[in-house]
């Protein structure tokens, strides 16, 4: 404002004023000049502060990277665990089904030879040697035995 208020005096004025001693007014343009130049030195460290910052917020953090896989990582492996037991489960229903059907036919074959076996000895027995006589024992069903050996004890009292 000095700088101003001098620059608007008349030119009189500014005469008397340099025949007085007194105070003489400086222009101080380096001061000014050290100012601008620390403000902006000021204002660009901040820049920098704040673009390091930014930077550091956007790099990706490998702690949070490799929870965020861990997460993504579950329901992946409760598929895969879960695809395995099914797998699991189902092979072994089939083999369960394939031993039965397995029983099962031995049971009908072993039936079947025990039905073969049991219609051949109910069968008369036959040579074609004419000089072979063939002796057999007399078949009489169990029922018919069980009957007649009941009253046989009664019978001696």
């Amino acid at each position: 404002m000095s700088q101003q208020s001098e620059e608007c005096l008349p030119e009189s004025a500014s005469a008397e004023q340099s025949d007085v001693p007194g105070a003489r007014i400086l222009h101080m343009k380096g001061r000014q000049y050290d100012l601008q130049k620390a403000i902006q030195q000021r204002a660009q460290e901040s820049v920098e502060r704040e673009a390091a910052l930014d930077q550091e917020q956007r790099r990706p953090k490998p702690l949070k990277w490799g929870i965020a896989l861990i997460i993504a990582a579950i329901p992946i492996g409760l598929t895969l665990i879960a695809a395995d037991s099914f797998l699991r489960v189902f092979h072994k229903y089939l083999d369960v089904t394939v031993e039965t059907a397995n029983k099962q036919a031995e049971e009908q074959a072993a039936a079947a030879a025990a039905a073969a076996a049991a219609a051949e000895a109910m069968a008369p027995v036959t040579s074609d040697d004419p000089d072979v006589v063939m002796l057999s024992p007399l078949l009489v069903p169990p029922s018919v035995e069980t009957s007649q050996a009941s009253p046989a004890p009664d019978s001696k009292k």
